[in-house]
């Protein structure tokens, strides 16, 4: 009786030792958060210059001091803890994208143990800074953030009284994206004054080139690709009243950003949002009404740039010649359309001609999408094929993609193939090019493992041919990546490497769009993922951004867990 009390006392204390270190790094997080989502965009101490460096040390340190933090406290806890088995309990039941995640980990040291720049490798290259150490930054984010970042957000997902899955006030996860969507807000609006030659915020070293308090058109444009899909979806997610009006403006302020930052990628993010907010809102009449509002807001934003244009002492600073009278010679071709063309007009007016067809078919209740999804689905996926052909017409008619005449055999004297224009993008075509060169070079060991966490340089300009060419085509620009995420993680880190972070994000992004039902939050955080993916398809890893993916990760994981332990609990209360 007298061991049965003590186990029981034992257990006890294990129980409130959990959970008092549950609660401390829970705290510890949250601070961390709030610094990532709220002081770190905005942070830009010396401007322009070395901003990029600025901001790598400001995550670096942070990230750091919190990872430390944690970990002191996990230890201690496992010292004072009884059970012996407290760390295999407290992190059993592993996910499959918590095996992606360890598995990612692995290879990234693998690849650094196995890599002939390991200076490099350790840190990354001068200026981006993706090597090992980040990394494992990144790996032990999505863990602590899985297992410690409880927010309650199922709270802002409750069910609404008509059945429909939508995001309401309430709860703390509605403080904490508010905060990040505020943030965020300001940086777009910060990016919009610059694009007309306006700077609220005095910034040395400032040209057309840099905008907002995030330097580089690339690196704004990862940021803005990672938060404006927040507070879009969100809004498509969200019932009537306050928290929808403030989701518009955001959104709507979003889109404009999206819109002036002057980079082509933020177009395939906007694809992306049409046809995954249609695809989804087929199960609905008001998820339908809130894609169609969103139209309008993205038609409304283009037109609010070509308006902003005309206004006096406004001028779009940001476009090709002839676009604008401020132009500067570069610029999102697609933007210069927007501004030259009546094309937005035209659809504003069609989409408001359809949206109140819809809507009036909606009260008289003629209009159900649910019983008449299978039309919906078929014209969706007609619309997704007309888009991809026409992708490929306009590919072919700007000559990104062309046709070359290769030599054949004695049977047949030639034939066509389709290759890539490495003038597209600015470069990319050449820059994809050289990957692929790359990887093809390697040896087998290196094709496995890669040649370390962001030698993508070293590499290249190791090998004469590889560097001849490079320096033919950028000059004295260093290439330290291949423009695509993809391809510049299967260089670094080789075919395992890339097939657990694929692994990581596609996972991801199943699991929360079959949970997505019950708590409609995961919807955002799916869309993200995927936003990111696609955006990255022509970018790259960096600081502004990716270390947003892996707390967004983290955070929809410990959702699911949340979930499944309710479920454990309700089945054994049952029982």
């Amino acid at each position: 009786m007298c061991q049965k009390a003590n186990g029981q006392k034992d257990q006890a204390n294990t129980a409130g030792t959990s959970g008092i270190h549950t609660m401390l790094c829970g705290s510890i997080l949250k601070a961390y958060f709030f610094i990532m989502i709220a002081v770190y965009p905005l942070y830009a101490p010396g401007g322009y210059v070395q901003i990029g460096e600025v901001k790598y040390d400001f995550f670096r340190n942070v990230t750091l001091v919190t990872l430390a933090a944690m970990g002191l406290v996990v230890i201690l806890t496992a010292l004072m803890s009884r059970d012996r088995e407290w760390i295999v309990n407290h992190y059993r039941q592993m996910s499959v994208t918590d095996w992606f995640v360890y598995g990612y980990c692995l290879t990234v040291m693998l690849s650094y143990l196995c890599s002939a720049y390991k200076k490099d490798a350790l840190w990354g290259e001068e200026g981006w800074y993706m090597g090992t150490m980040s990394q494992i930054m990144f790996v032990l984010l999505y863990f602590f953030f899985s297992r410690y970042f409880d927010v309650d957000g199922r709270k802002l997902c409750r069910m609404p009284q008509d059945g429909t899955d939508s995001i309401q006030a309430g709860g703390g996860e509605a403080k904490w994206l508010g905060i990040w969507l505020s943030a965020s807000a300001l940086v777009f609006l910060l990016g919009i004054c610059n694009r007309y030659s306006l700077y609220p915020i005095a910034m040395e070293g400032q040209t057309e080139t840099f905008i907002s308090t995030l330097g580089n058109i690339n690196w704004f444009c990862g940021y803005w690709a990672v938060t404006a899909p927040i507070g879009i979806v969100l809004y498509w997610c969200s019932n009537k009243g306050v928290i929808k009006l403030l989701l518009g403006v955001y959104s709507f302020i979003a889109m404009l950003s999206g819109v002036t930052q002057g980079s082509n990628s933020a177009y395939l993010v906007f694809l992306l949002l049409l046809f995954v907010l249609l695809a989804l809102s087929l199960k609905s009449d008001q998820k339908l009404y809130r894609f169609l509002e969103l139209c309008l807001l993205f038609t409304a934003a283009c037109l609010a740039v070509r308006g902003m244009d005309n206004l006096p002492g406004f001028s779009y600073n940001y476009c090709q010649w002839g676009c604008s009278p401020g132009g500067t010679g570069e610029g999102s071709v697609i933007t210069c359309i927007l501004l030259n063309s009546g094309v937005m007009i035209r659809e504003f007016l069609i989409l408001v001609c359809i949206y109140t067809v819809v809507r009036i078919c909606g009260r008289r209740g003629q209009f159900l999408t649910a019983k008449r999804r299978w039309i919906f689905s078929a014209l969706a996926v007609a619309a997704a094929v007309a888009a991809c052909i026409a992708a490929f017409l306009l590919m072919v008619d700007s000559e990104i993609l062309q046709f070359r005449d290769v030599p054949g055999s004695i049977e047949r004297d030639s034939y066509m193939v389709v290759v890539l224009n490495e003038d597209w993008g600015n470069g990319r075509g050449a820059t994809w090019k050289c990957g692929i060169d790359a990887y093809n070079s390697m040896d087998a060991l290196h094709k496995l493992v890669g040649i370390g966490p962001d030698c993508f340089a070293d590499y290249i300009y190791d090998v004469p041919e590889l560097a001849e060419r490079m320096v033919d085509r950028f000059w004295d620009l260093r290439l330290t990546n291949a423009h695509n995420e993809w391809l510049t993680m299967l260089v670094n880190t080789g075919v395992l490497g890339l097939f657990c972070y694929v692994g990581i994000f596609m996972t991801a992004i199943v699991r929360y769009l079959r949970r997505a039902e019950k708590q409609p939050l995961l919807y955002v955080y799916a869309v993200v993922l995927l936003a990111y993916t696609v955006h990255n398809m022509v970018s790259f890893q960096q600081v502004l951004h990716t270390p947003y993916m892996f707390m967004i990760l983290g955070i929809g994981e410990r959702m699911i867990r949340d979930e499944k332990k309710d479920i454990s609990t309700e089945a054994a209360k049952a029982a």
